[in-house]
């Protein structure tokens, strides 16, 4: 009896390929295989489908109102990041402290042989390297008491009132509300890093209770977006798109619904236009969708699915914000690396930017090894301590109203003959200053630094707001930084030391 031997082909996908470029890209090598395919599968069919040709929907604007403490301050005028980032020193750009320090000064005849160190420029950015040693006018509209002078002296400057800071330097994060017009509710920003203010940045204190409806009415189109397919059938489509040029990316939701939709062949999405102004919140009550055919359905956002929702708003509202658009910004001022050192407890505050200039301190290395014998007897000295640099500064865990925080401390400089304190923190992102001239000792909150560190910019940033008029802030920004400082300290070491000189 012969043998008898069936052999089958199957296709199955190679789960080592990791690239999904060559199947979102679909090649069609023969069109008329695919199109006679097609037809043979009934894509062709046509379906009881119709299109939207009209949208009516009635809509509610709350305006956003200014905060209490800040009336001047119109969130629908003025960018929201120049509302809540901007301090009381932001207008003090270094053109701004030479020229008024040179004025006061002339007007006032100011000895700068004998006035306090702390007065003066020291290390001004360039171009003003030639002004080191001159009148700081910052400085002196700190605290005029020092210069015999009062604060009606610095008056004529033009320098902006008081104003409150928003800044939370425990937290290191800013903190505001807006009130909405004619609500209980308010816009709370809690826990803003610095940077964009968006409609995820804030959180409602409850939801809006009525308003005016508006009513109005739009035509609906179609959705596009660059590599989109062909929504038409029978139509090639063009070689040079390439939707895998939006590869899937986990961490990217927007991403993997553009994904979606082009895997579904998702032609009928399908936009309309809602006027609406900036500085608001946005409420569409209710949409009716009036189709090819004539006939009306209302549209109602899903239940359990939701995107762009603020907190404590339902899906049906979106906060419109008056945003800073491409603002102008400047190198930063300041900049401070923020490290936890877990074996000791200590957090270390390394300044790297102080008053727009680079800073670094002097760092003793330890000496090279030698091989072979000495050719004499050494000599060693004891050292208290070493490799203690200026601008860096620790911070200790201490029990404040029963709540752990980082306290900031100063090093003591072991290497002289008597013990002395290194330099306070010039950096304004690690002082705490009072309404009323002084200084408070700065504070962290433990969970605010991760294990990977923190790094912390100040920069002047320049913007327009709604009706032209330039608009100058400085801002404070909090980022992770995953390379944290490092840094050898010693203590109780014997060093050896250079034999005599006869």
């Amino acid at each position: 009896m012969a043998d008898r031997y069936e052999t089958y082909f199957r296709l199955e996908p190679d789960p080592t390929r990791r690239s999904l470029a060559a199947g979102f890209a679909a090649a069609i090598h023969d069109p008329v295989w695919f199109l006679s395919r097609q037809w043979q599968m009934g894509e062709h069919q046509g379906e009881n489908a119709t299109t939207p040709v009209l949208v009516n929907h009635d809509s509610v604007h709350t305006s956003l109102l200014p905060a209490a403490d800040l009336p001047l301050d119109d969130p629908t005028v003025v960018p929201a990041e120049a509302i809540v980032e901007a301090e009381v020193e932001s207008w003090w750009t270094i053109g701004r402290r030479i020229r008024v320090g040179a004025a006061v000064a002339r007007d006032h005849a100011v000895d700068l042989q004998l006035v306090d160190p702390k007065y003066l420029l020291t290390h001004p950015p360039p171009p003003y390297e030639q002004l080191a040693g001159a009148l700081d006018g910052l400085a002196a509209w700190r605290s005029p008491g020092g210069l015999g002078l009062s604060a009606a002296d610095l008056a004529g400057f033009g320098t902006p009132p008081e104003r409150p800071s928003r800044w939370d330097p425990a937290e290191l994060v800013y903190a505001a509300a807006f009130p909405l017009a004619g609500q209980a509710a308010s816009l709370e920003l809690s826990r803003h890093r610095g940077g964009r203010v968006d409609w995820f940045s804030a959180s409602a204190t409850g939801p809006l209770a009525g308003g005016e409806v508006l009513p109005g009415q739009a035509y609906p189109i179609a959705l596009h977006y660059p590599g989109a397919p062909n929504s038409r059938w029978w139509e090639i489509e063009d070689a040079a798109v390439d939707i895998a040029g939006y590869p899937p990316d986990s961490s990217h939701f927007a991403t993997t619904l553009l994904i979606e939709l082009i895997s579904t062949h998702g032609d009928d999405w399908f936009l309309f236009p809602v006027d609406g102004s900036v500085g608001s919140v946005v409420t569409l009550s209710s949409v009716t969708v009036t189709d090819s055919f004539g006939d009306v359905y209302p549209v109602t956002p899903p239940a359990d699915w939701n995107l762009f929702r603020t907190s404590g708003f339902t899906t049906s509202s979106l906060v419109v914000w008056l945003r800073a658009m491409s603002p102008i910004e400047g190198q930063p001022v300041e900049e401070v690396l923020l490290g936890l050192d877990e074996y000791s407890n200590v957090l270390w505050a390394v300044e790297c930017r102080v008053d727009g200039q680079e800073v670094s301190g002097s760092v003793t290395s330890d000496p090279e090894e030698r091989s072979g014998e000495p050719a004499e007897t050494p000599t060693y000295a004891y050292r208290p301590g070493r490799n203690v640099a200026p601008f860096w500064h620790p911070y200790e865990v201490v029990d404040r109203d029963g709540r752990r925080r980082f306290v900031q401390r100063r090093l003591a400089d072991l290497s002289g003959v008597e013990p002395k304190l290194t330099a306070a923190a010039a950096a304004e992102v690690l002082r705490v200053r009072t309404t009323d001239g002084g200084e408070l000792i700065h504070e962290i909150e433990p969970a605010t630094i991760p294990s990977i560190g923190v790094v912390l910019q100040r920069r002047h940033r320049l913007a327009r707001d709604i009706l032209g008029n330039p608009v100058l802030w400085s801002q404070r920004q909090r980022s992770p930084f995953l390379r944290p400082p490092s840094r050898a300290l010693r203590f109780d070491v014997l060093e050896e030391t250079a034999p005599a000189v006869p």
